[in-house]
């Protein structure tokens, strides 16, 4: 990956973090529990690196839990709407609550009851959608945008609009905007008498019974499915905010895959896949199904059961102290420690104190087996892309600086022979003495300096092993041969064909005109 591009990336995943801590913080605070009992301490595979992070409970509007929600459905809906035939038809729309949810000190409106009955309304509007117009709906995301009712008043009145939720609700109460971004397709063309397009939209009018728009075709799936709540948001709520926020969203789908897609979704899960970028060189990905890691029933039941009891429980309970390093897998190859990619070991409750058993060996297989591919990548010494990923996080050089230092990582490689040669005295030299009329007056002055000296003009030494360098796995090696046999065999058959040709076409003067022509 870019080294410019990845610490940006990195900074950006250190602020969420940040905000993270300080919001979960402030609920712990309040005596709501939002991390998890034992972290996780991932573990470079190749670079050795060890990053300790916290896990946290669902609360959907925890940025870095946001994030880790949203990734498998942007991923997901990106893969379908690419292998979708029809996909240059699908829309987007916007749809809210006709009023807003107020929170202050005296006023505590009721946010879950707004969101699911927006949910209601989309899954009505839909339904009939479907069977009268032949519209699918595929995607629907609940998101709520929060501003005082003097700044909403502020931004009505800068539309050209009049606004008195001020007068309503008070200058400084904060309103809660909750409104869906959904994703549907027109499967059919709209042109029947009483089914047109105009049709369909005024029926959606009415069906949402409040303020929607059409946005037309999509841009960008980032821009459809977003975080329920944006972190600068969330940062500036009040503790109190927080934990009616916290209560308001516990246990609800706030984003749900729709119609096709959600049978896509269904399929890819019943295979056992899922959709993840895969690295295709130069920092490069593509979007593909991969198997996901296989899981026994017990396991795949408490997944299933993670978010509807032990993520939304805010209460601790006394348990017995659980085993230190517990091994729980290697991911895939990310760009966490530098902008090379490497896999991550996971474990948790890491106690460098402590062995780790008969897991110990297939740690130590696992770093081999990444090593192996590391170096099969062309990826640099861990040490220099260490220093890499701190000369980009740092920033101490211009971009290009950086850059060109990334790319000659690969080939800070340890097979350069001694500087100083070993010289046999007993032996004849084959290096020549310059005399001092024929240097140049840098290499005079700098040779004036060693009084009673000489210069002398060193042969050069013959090449050995170490001055070969491998540039070229054994792997490629063969691989290019063989396309350049196939190509040689492929040659020979044209020029064979060629040959019968003009052979043929000597025997017929029709089909040497033919072959004039």
């Amino acid at each position: 990956m870019d080294p410019v591009s990845w610490a940006q990336r990195q900074a950006a995943s250190a602020e969420l973090e940040r905000q993270t801590a300080h919001i979960a913080d402030a609920l712990g605070g309040a005596g709501v529990n939002v991390v998890l009992d034992g972290d996780v301490t991932f573990i470079g595979a190749v670079t050795g690196v060890v990053e300790q992070q916290r896990v946290y409970r669902a609360c959907r509007f925890l940025p870095t839990v946001a994030a880790r929600d949203r990734r498998p459905t942007v991923n997901g809906l990106k893969l379908f709407i690419s292998g979708h035939k029809d996909s240059k038809y699908f829309r987007y729309a916007v749809m809210t609550c006709s009023e807003p949810v107020p929170f202050s000190a005296d006023l505590q409106g009721d946010m879950r009851g707004a969101i699911q009955e927006l949910n209601r309304r989309i899954s009505r509007w839909a339904h009939n959608a479907q069977k009268k117009y032949g519209v699918e709906v595929l995607y629907r995301g609940i998101e709520f945008t929060r501003a005082t009712a003097a700044e909403r008043d502020a931004e009505a009145h800068a539309r050209g609009q009049a606004s008195n939720l001020s007068e309503r609700y008070g200058a400084a109460t904060v309103l809660y905007h909750v409104h869906a971004n959904v994703l549907y397709w027109p499967t059919r063309v709209l042109k029947e008498k009483g089914k047109t397009w105009e049709d369909f939209l005024r029926f959606t009018h009415e069906a949402t019974g409040a303020w929607w728009k059409d946005s037309g075709k999509i841009d960008s799936v980032e821009e459809l499915v977003k975080y329920c709540s944006k972190p600068n948001d969330t940062l500036r709520s009040s503790t109190d905010e927080l934990v009616w926020l916290y209560q308001a969203t516990q246990r609800l789908k706030l984003c749900q895959p729709l119609g096709d897609f959600k049978d896509w979704m269904k399929t890819l899960d019943k295979a056992g896949e899922k959709v993840v970028r895969v690295h295709i060189g130069r920092g490069d990905g593509r979007l593909m199904r991969v198997r996901k890691r296989k899981k026994s029933d017990k396991d795949s039941d408490d997944d299933k059961k993670k978010d509807s009891e032990k993520s939304d429980a805010a209460t601790d309970v006394e348990k017995k102290a659980p085993p230190s390093n517990m091994l729980l897998g290697m991911t895939l190859p990310q760009w966490r420690h530098s902008p090379w990619a490497e896999p991550l070991i996971m474990v948790q409750r890491y106690d460098p104190t402590k062995p780790f058993g008969e897991a110990g060996g297939d740690i130590e297989a696992w770093k081999r087996a990444a090593r192996e591919m590391w170096d099969d990548n062309w990826g640099p010494e861990p040490e220099e892309a260490l220093r890499v990923a701190q000369m980009a996080r740092e920033a101490v050089l211009s971009s290009d600086d950086i850059r060109e230092a990334a790319e000659a990582a690969p080939y800070m490689v340890h097979t350069c022979g001694p500087t100083v040669r070993d010289f046999d005295l007993a032996s004849p030299s084959a290096d020549e003495e310059v005399p001092p009329e024929e240097l140049d007056e840098d290499a005079a002055d700098l040779a004036a300096l060693f009084e009673g000296g000489t210069v002398v003009r060193l042969t050069p030494r013959p090449p050995t092993e170490d001055d070969e360098i491998p540039f070229e796995s054994p792997a490629i090696v063969a691989r290019w041969a063989k396309m350049r046999a196939d190509l040689a065999a492929s040659e020979a058959r044209w020029a064979e064909w060629r040959a019968s040709a003009a052979h043929a076409a000597g025997r017929s003067p029709e089909h040497a005109c033919r072959a004039a022509a």
